[in-house]
């Protein structure tokens, strides 16, 4: 299992939705993948373990 690219809570703290940029939270399920973040505001999901979308979803 590679947990290089597992997000911690202080990587996605600031992240924020690219399209309405609400705030994006831990997706609650039974079986939560860690690298999925639900979006507040139009509830979008994103995978947080690709670096490439993490980078899209800092605040500038």
């Amino acid at each position: 299992m590679n947990t290089q690219n597992q997000p911690t809570d202080e990587n996605v703290k600031d992240l924020v939705c690219p399209d309405c940029r609400a705030e994006l939270t831990r997706r609650r399920t039974r079986k939560p993948d860690a690298c999925e973040m639900l979006c507040g505001g139009c509830g979008q999901i994103f995978d947080v373990c690709d670096l490439e979308t993490v980078e899209k979803l800092k605040q500038t």
